[in-house]
């Protein structure tokens, strides 16, 4: 399952959308259009779907939804259970279920084919009621969940209306707070490794240091007895979904490729970045050299040997500025050291430049787009029955100023 690790992820994209058909749902900032009616243009959200449509038409009729938890792809989008290459169970969180419809990994099932497989019940009546303004009105007294509450009151509380266990009144589910001097005082673990981006010009080789996730819910005595995935999330609701095999195994060992800097192929046909500090293996002497190191899934807290800039949104692009306090960093999950490799970014110009060998690999581990920037939440699936879980829109920008870490799902007191 490792080996498909880097290949799901692919496409970075932040999740703080809605497709609804080929259109999106995501956060938004407010501005005039000529009549002087407000619009909005993503904030929370990345600026890189097929639309902002269906996000004015929500906000301008729920505009108190504006950056709360409601700005969000789980508005119109659910969560689903697909099975990987081994038939064994894998928890998709909204943003990973949809983008299996561009990228399907190989050889696993029940994966969506459409967009509108993805949509729950709130975003599927907005379809059929004809995605605009209008249809978000005309759905507002419907209950689409079948939770006994209207989706405009569930809205006013904001509780997803496409959730039929989200609702007004349900508790939060019991959290365990990580701070700071916690999380340093546990067994540092650091390692030095590849990170492959899928789109940018740039991967890059580089040392974190911080704790494995495994040491971290150990001494906070979380027994993952009957968890079935974990999502890595960001304050901007941002998420990852990953097996347990993956947070609590030992990843295989890959392989340091030296001259593909820009001191070796100029800035433009470059397609690594390299610290200062190789740890002997020099650009001449080591092509495909083992690194010879542990690698597991850990939380950073440092990155050449510096702490890690705390992130906050560019308020330009709703984009995540900076990668801490803390980020997951997640080694090339591959026993196969043929997809443990640097390659050009998908959409690079490579005109003029030598090796095109090392041109985008669609099946190597692209496992920088699977380490969360600003990290703030660990959740453990499934969710306990009874109880909403936390509203990180709300609560996760001030945990990032905290420097804390929260916990919370199945195994969780």
């Amino acid at each position: 399952m490792r080996s498909y690790l880097g290949r799901m992820i692919l496409s970075v994209v932040l999740c703080v959308c809605v497709f609804v058909g080929m259109g999106l749902l995501g956060g938004c900032l407010f501005d005039n259009d000529d009549d002087g009616e407000a619009l909005f243009n993503s904030s929370r959200a990345y600026q890189g779907h097929e639309s902002d449509a269906d996000i004015n038409n929500f906000i301008l009729t729920y505009q108190d939804a504006y950056g709360t938890r409601l700005d969000d792809c789980q508005t119109c989008h659910k969560a689903a259970t697909v099975r990987d290459d081994d038939d064994d169970p894998y928890e998709a969180n909204p943003c990973d279920y949809c983008h299996f419809i561009i990228h399907p990994p190989e050889d696993w099932t029940q994966l969506p084919t459409g967009y509108e497989q993805t949509l729950n019940a709130y975003g599927l009546a907005y379809k059929n009621a004809g995605e605009d303004r209008a249809a978000i009105a005309a759905i507002a007294d419907e209950d689409s969940d079948g939770d006994t509450f209207t989706n405009a009151e569930e809205i006013a509380d904001l509780r997803y209306p496409g959730d039929a266990g989200s609702y007004p009144g349900l508790p939060l589910a019991p959290v365990i707070t990580v701070t700071r001097d916690e999380l340093l005082a546990m067994p540092a673990h650091t390692q030095f490794g590849l990170s492959n981006a899928n789109k940018q010009q740039f991967d890059y080789y580089a040392t974190y240091t911080g704790v494995k996730i495994i040491d971290i819910l150990t001494a906070k005595g979380i027994d993952l007895t009957g968890a079935t995935g974990i999502d890595i999330m960001a304050p901007d609701g941002y998420a990852k979904s990953f097996s347990i095999e993956q947070i609590t195994g030992q990843y295989p060992d890959h392989r340091f490729f030296s001259g593909f800097g820009v001191e070796s192929l100029g800035s433009s046909c470059a397609f690594v970045e390299y610290p200062a500090e190789t740890y002997g293996l020099s650009y001449g002497d080591y092509i495909g050299a083992e690194l010879g190191q542990e690698f597991w899934h850990i939380i950073a807290y440092s990155r050449e040997g510096q702490n890690l800039e705390t992130a906050y949104p560019d308020p330009t692009t709703g984009r995540i500025v900076g990668e801490g306090p803390y980020r997951n960093i997640v080694p090339p999950g591959s026993d196969n050291n043929d997809y443990n490799i640097p390659d050009r970014g998908k959409y690079e110009d490579t005109t003029g430049c030598t090796l095109p060998e090392w041109d985008y690999i669609d099946n190597v581990d692209h496992n920088a787009g699977a380490m969360v920037k600003a990290t703030v939440i660990i959740k453990i699936f499934p969710m306990p029955a009874g109880y909403e879980e936390f509203d990180i829109v709300n609560g996760g920008w001030s945990m990032v100023n905290a420097g804390e870490l929260l916990i919370y799902g199945n195994g969780v007191q």
